[in-house]
This record gives C-alpha cells, sequence and structure tokens, in this order.
C-alpha cells in the first residue's frame, strides 16, 4: 500500500498532540523517507528530508504551530512546500 500526505499528516497531528520533541519528529521524518522513498514522488520526499533538518538543531526547527498548519495542509491535499 502507497504510504500519502494525507497518512503523514494524520501521523504529524498525533505526535504534535503528543508533544514530541521536534528534533524527534525530524528524526521520525527521515525515518518515512527511508521507509517510502520508492513510492512516494519526489516532491514529498524533499518535503520529508526538509522536515527530517530539524533533527539538525534549534535553528532548523518549526514550532508546533507551524508544524500543525503542515499536517492540516497534508490532510487536505494541499502541496508539501515549506
Amino acid at each position: 500500500m502507497m504510504y500519502t500526505k494525507k497518512q503523514f499528516g494524520k501521523e504529524l497531528k498525533e505526535r504534535i498532540k503528543q508533544q514530541q520533541d521536534v528534533a524527534d519528529i525530524g528524526s521520525w521524518s527521515y525515518s518515512m523517507y527511508s521507509q517510502h522513498r520508492r513510492e512516494i514522488d519526489m516532491s514529498f520526499r524533499d518535503f520529508l528530508l526538509d522536515l527530517s533538518s530539524m533533527e539538525s538543531g534549534p535553528e532548523f526547527e518549526y514550532s508546533y504551530g507551524q508544524l500543525n498548519e503542515i499536517a492540516d495542509r497534508l490532510i487536505v491535499g494541499e502541496g508539501v512546500k515549506l
């Protein structure tokens, strides 16, 4: 089964709700990239890699509010540009 942006958005929402550390969300994003890179389109791959940079330091982190907006856009099928 293909991994979708909507599915990622819902999982991201759950991690935000649990107040998971944003660096850990970055690490999880890279894990999703590694696991699904052959079945997702290039823009989604690039998005996951961009989001994974949050684990590299505070200067790369997004706030929970920003992540929540990103998740909402993914769930309704909008673009994934950060």
